[in-house]
């Protein structure tokens, strides 16, 4: 079920209090920028991960491509996974079409390992039909994730830093994976038939392929996609970075009400509950975007975006931030409170900071841009090695410095009291 939020968390982040861990590295690994060169790719085209019937009765090979970096150039012995899925309403779409594909080559570059997966497709077109639609993706889903944990030794990959994500329905599938349950499932499917969906369509963890792996998801990567409110459940939130559009009108931000037997919250009402009960959430918001938002060349954005996200929960600093402009990703350069850039003697002080802060170690003058946790600029000016007063409200805020001459940038966050 959906959990009313009870409390407004103010600040940037949420802490669970263990030690970083082995992918919190001191190099440009798992941050905006490349690490690896496009050449430096390997992608294995075709892995069937399992057959299984579509909606026609027909068997139909399921397929994966994975996108990861050369294993003779990369010294990692294991390297976190992010699976992907493509949009298209269940009934279309393909995991090398779009920027789906695109995403796993930016993510790839980052150092991770990334799968564009194909499902079942097709459907009657009814509302019932495409939940079950939904049903059979969320079960070819969880079918990939077996057959990745039970070969991850051959690509190299940490099976316990597994993430999903996707576009459009691709979306939907993810987080069904996260939080949708056989007992939900079929719940809600006897509100439309006599028959479970499960007697009819199989087992949710028991379709596809007859792997028995097990395995655990760290965080979702959710483009413009929605879950059926009543199957999130406060013991199943975990971090989630997402991307939507503010006026999308087939998965609306906050909440679709027009099926006849569930509502499917979007993008904000999902970022809304996760803060409310202090798990970490990042939400980008084109205010004026449609369906599909930062797509082809943007879609860098989006991946930066996501590996920085997932670095913070590496590095045990994930980020709650809900912004509704085009923030950069900066996470190569320091993102914590009073942490400073290990290449240059820049600093902010006092920090925590009640009126006036001071930055220090600049050679001449900086552009310096703040901005607040909603991603709204709330000052933006040159200063030197001296004070710069800042008329907000108490909060976290980044600050954002860019030496004049030079194309060398720093990021540090600070509190206001």
């Amino acid at each position: 079920m959906r959990i009313i939020p009870l409390l407004v968390i103010v600040g940037l982040f949420v802490l669970n209090g263990e030690a970083p861990g082995q992918h919190c590295t001191n190099d440009l690994r798992y941050t905006e920028a490349v690490f690896f060169d496009s050449t430096e790719i390997t992608v294995g085209a075709n892995i069937q991960y399992g057959i299984a019937n579509n909606h026609l009765g027909n068997p139909t090979p399921l397929l994966m491509d994975l996108y990861y970096p050369n294993l003779g150039s990369d010294p990692a012995t294991a390297r976190p996974m992010i699976m992907l899925f493509h949009g298209g309403g269940f009934s279309s779409g393909d995991k090398q079409l779009g920027d789906i594909k695109d995403l796993c080559f930016h993510l790839a570059m980052r150092g991770f390992v990334c799968a564009s997966v194909n499902y079942r497709l097709g459907h009657d077109f009814s509302e019932y039909g495409q939940y079950k639609a939904r049903y059979r993706a969320i079960q070819d889903g969880h079918a990939a994730l077996r057959f990745v944990v039970r070969n991850a030794a051959t690509v190299r990959i940490d099976t316990s830093w597994l993430f999903v994500g996707g576009q459009s329905a691709g979306s939907l599938l993810a987080l069904g994976m996260v939080y949708a349950d056989q007992v939900e499932l079929d719940s809600l499917s006897l509100l439309y038939t006599t028959t479970a969906v499960g007697a009819e369509l199989g087992d949710l963890h028991r379709s596809g392929n007859d792997l028995t792996t097990t395995y655990s998801i760290k965080g979702v990567f959710n483009n413009w996609g929605g879950v059926v409110e009543s199957e999130v459940d406060l013991d199943e939130m975990i971090p989630t970075v997402a991307f939507h559009g503010g006026l999308d009108p087939l998965v609306p931000i906050d909440a679709d009400t027009s099926f006849e037997h569930y509502t499917l919250i979007g993008s904000r009402a999902i970022h809304e509950d996760l803060i409310a009960n202090a798990v970490c959430s990042e939400l980008s918001v084109d205010v004026s975007g449609g369906h599909g938002i930062y797509r082809d060349a943007s879609s860098a954005f989006r991946a930066q975006r996501a590996s920085c996200f997932f670095r913070g929960i590496f590095c045990n600093s994930c980020s709650s931030l809900l912004t509704t402009d085009s923030l950069p990703s900066l996470c190569s350069t320091p993102n914590s409170i009073g942490e400073q850039p290990q290449e240059s003697a820049f600093r902010v002080d006092p920090n925590p900071f009640d009126h006036t802060c001071t930055i220090t170690g600049l050679d001449g003058e900086a552009e310096v841009t703040v901005y607040n946790s909603l991603g709204q600029v709330v000052y933006k000016g040159h200063v030197g090695n001296g004070p710069l007063q800042l008329d907000v409200l108490p909060g976290l805020y980044y600050v954002h410095v860019q030496p004049v001459g030079t194309k060398s940038a720093y990021t540090s966050i600070v509190m206001k009291r």
